[in-house]
């Protein structure tokens, strides 16, 4: 495990790069699953829309990560899977409104569905891999916190946040995998 992570650790600008790159694959994916599914209106939405998005989203970082790490593409599926049963659960639980404390709890069981999904994959290549979970599940909160706060109209039930709450994930979960693979290197 050290020595797969300790040989890729190197080349910071180049992550840092196509981290901020992969950031594309929210307002594709978003674009995907809004025109498959239509909006976030119930469970069979959330499901299609989600697993649309979190494919195409999966796809962008995977693009990125499979440089670093040995990832197959099966990183797409986890986060497609992760993502269609988060926001299916998010909805069924608490719903589809888009205001308040139901758009920030469904956000973190999407998120959480997300991290644990991408967890299973990452668990091969550090042994911190469950900080991985912690950072997706708030990321993905924050993401949908700050989309709300900055006045974006949510009112058509996206699967996902916007390019505000997108760019802040991305900070956050590189900030994470930066450490996470620097942690194992050492």
């Amino acid at each position: 495990m050290t020595s797969v992570i300790a040989r890729q650790a190197r080349g910071g600008w180049g992550f840092w790069g196509g981290w901020a790159l992969a950031f594309l694959g929210f307002p594709v994916g978003g674009l995907a699953g809004l025109g498959l599914a239509g909006g976030v209106s119930g469970p069979a939405q959330a499901l299609l829309g989600g697993a649309t998005t979190g494919a195409v989203i999966g796809a962008a970082q995977w693009l990125v990560l499979r440089r670093r790490l040995p990832l197959t593409p099966w990183w797409i599926v986890a986060t497609a899977a992760g993502m269609a049963t988060g926001l299916a659960l998010g909805v069924g639980l608490f719903g589809t409104a888009t205001v308040g404390t139901a758009l920030l709890m469904r956000a973190l069981v999407t998120g959480a569905g997300i991290g644990l999904a991408q967890y299973l994959l990452l668990r091969r290549f550090t042994r911190w891999a469950p900080l991985w979970v912690v950072a997706v599940t708030l990321g993905w909160t924050l993401g949908w916190g700050i989309t709300a706060a900055v006045g974006v109209d949510l009112s058509p039930n996206f699967t996902v946040f916007g390019s505000t709450g997108a760019w802040a994930f991305q900070l956050l979960t590189g900030v994470t995998l930066a450490w996470l693979l620097r942690a194992d290197a050492k």
